[in-house]
C-alpha cells in the first residue's frame, strides 16, 4: 500500500530559555494515499503540534518523516515552504480569509506565487468556486458570508493546487451543527468522489467518526490507532446540501 506520508520514531521538543519540554514521544505513524483519518486527543495532548510537523509548518526534534517517499526530515525551511505550497492544502478552525477581499481573490491568494501560468488562473479559482457551491458568492466580501460559507471558501482555497493532502483543523470549531455537517460532508465528498487525502484533527467524537480510522493521542503518545466501524457517511451519488 502507498503511503503519502509515514513517520517513524517522532518527537519534539520545545526549548525555552534552556528549558527542554517535550510534547511528542516516539510517534510512528503511516497514512496512505487516498484515506480519511482523524486525529483526535484533548487539549494539551500534542495533536496541534503532529499536524504543524505534518503540514511543513514545524520541525520534528528526532526521528524521520517521509511524504511521497521523500525525506522531509532535514530539509531547510525554504524548502519546507516550497513543499507545503505545493502538497499541502489548509482548513483552519478560524477560516484565515483575508476580511476586506472577495471570495474570488481569498481563492486565488496561493496561487500568487506558484508557477501555474496567470492564464490557467482563472479557470482554475472558477472551477474551485463552483465546485463549494459559492458562484453566487463570487464578488462578495470574506465578512459579508456566514461561518459556513466562509469554511467552504477556506475549502477551495485549500484545493485549488491540487494538494496530495488536505489538513483540516477543527474545522466546525466555529460553525453551527447544519453548517459544520454541511462542510463535514463536503470533506468527505473530496475523499470518497475526489480521492483526497483528508487529516482531520479534532477533539469532537461526531466530527472524528468521519474518518475511516481513528488515531487517539493523549501526552504526546498515540494511545489507539484503529479502524472507524461507525463511520458517518452520505451515500457517495448523494449531492450536498
Amino acid at each position: 500500500m502507498e503511503h503519502v506520508i509515514e513517520l517513524k520514531g517522532v518527537s519534539k521538543d520545545y526549548v525555552n530559555d534552556e528549558i527542554v519540554t517535550p510534547v511528542l514521544h516516539d510517534i510512528a505513524l503511516a497514512i496512505p494515499k487516498g484515506q480519511f483519518i482523524s486525529i483526535m486527543g484533548p487539549s494539551g495532548s500534542g495533536k496541534s503540534t503532529l499536524m504543524n510537523i505534518l503540514g511543513f509548518l514545524d520541525v520534528l526534534t528526532k526521528g524521520t518523516y517521509h511524504f511521497n517517499g521523500v525525506d522531509v526530515s532535514k530539509l531547510s525551511d525554504d524548502k519546507l515552504a516550497d513543499m507545503r505550497g505545493e502538497h499541502i492544502g489548509f482548513v483552519f478552525q478560524t477560516f484565515n480569509l483575508l476580511p476586506r477581499t472577495t471570495v474570488y481573490e481569498n481563492v486565488m491568494l496561493p496561487l500568487i506565487y506558484s508557477k501555474i501560468p496567470a492564464s490557467k488562473r482563472h479557470a482554475l479559482v472558477t472551477e474551485a468556486i463552483r465546485d463549494v457551491g459559492l458562484e453566487h458568492r463570487v464578488n462578495n466580501f470574506s465578512n459579508q458570508l456566514s461561518g459556513g460559507e466562509r469554511q467552504r471558501v477556506a475549502i477551495a482555497r485549500a484545493l485549488i493546487r491540487n494538494p496530495d493532502v488536505i489538513l483540516a483543523d477543527e474545522p466546525t470549531g466555529n460553525l453551527d451543527s447544519k453548517s459544520g455537517e454541511v462542510v463535514m460532508d463536503m470533506l468527505l465528498d473530496l475523499n470518497k468522489n475526489q480521492g483526497h487525502t483528508i487529516i482531520l484533527v479534532t477533539h469532537e467524537t461526531y466530527t472524528a467518526e468521519y474518518g475511516e480510522r481513528i488515531v487517539k493521542i493523549k501526552d504526546g503518545v498515540i494511545v489507539s490507532d484503529l479502524k472507524n466501524g461507525h463511520r458517518r457517511a452520505r451515500g457517495v451519488d448523494e449531492p450536498l446540501k
